[in-house]
Parts: structure tokens; sequence; C-alpha cells
């Protein structure tokens, strides 16, 4: 059999001088990690933080983006229109004009042609009665 040995006075001192320094360090360790763990934290909430502040520019920079491509739009949309407009109004005076124009000639002509009937009805008239 062994003998039992029991440490001594001194020996009880560095063993606990030992375990102070081992917890020390672990406490040490648990407040580091503790440290750690709340710089994780608040950079996590920075970052979500400027993330949602980018997005947030973002959205209002594509808004307004396309705002502006939408009057520039409706813009272009109102001076195509205006144009169409004038355009179709010309066509609707050359198209009254041309109609005038047909029409008159048109009469011009059947009244000279009713002149040249009546000069050569007249003119036989006449020349049988002469």
């Amino acid at each position: 059999m062994q003998d039992v040995r029991c440490a001594t006075a001194e020996e009880v001192a560095v063993l606990r001088e030992r375990v102070a320094r081992v917890e020390g360090g672990h406490d040490h360790l648990r407040d580091g990690l503790d440290s750690l763990s709340r710089q994780f934290s608040e950079l996590r909430r920075d970052l979500t933080q400027a993330i949602d502040e980018n997005a947030a520019c973002t959205r209002q920079e594509i808004m307004s983006r396309v705002e502006t491509i939408g009057r520039s739009t409706q813009q272009r949309d109102a001076e195509v229109s205006d144009r169409l407009a004038r355009i179709e109004g010309g066509i609707r005076l050359a198209n009254w004009l041309t109609v005038t124009v047909i029409a008159i000639a048109t009469t011009l002509l059947s009244w000279a042609r009713m002149g040249d009937s009546f000069w050569h009805m007249w003119a036989h008239i006449l020349a049988t009665h002469a």
C-alpha cells in the first residue's frame, strides 16, 4: 500500500496561488469574450443601420429618377401630340383647300360648258332665223 501524503502549508499556498491565477485568467477571458460579444452586437447594429440608410437613400434616388423620367416622357408625349395636332390641322386644311379648288374648278367648267352650250344654241337659233 501507498503511504498517504499530506501537502504542506507551502504547497497548499502555491496551489491556491495557481488556482487564483487560473481563475483570474478565466475571469479575464470571460470579460474579454463579453466585450467582444458587445462589440460584435454594436457592429451588427451599426452595419444594419448603415445598410438601411443606404437602402433608403438608394430607394429615394431611384424614385426621384423615375419621377424625372416620367415627367420628361409626359413632356415629350405632349410635344409629339402638339406636333401631330398641327400636322393633322395642316392635312385637314390642305384637304379642304383641295376639295374647294376642285369644287370651284368643276363649277367653273360646268358654267363654261353651259355657257358654251347656250352660245351654240343661240347661234344655231339665230342662224336658222336669219
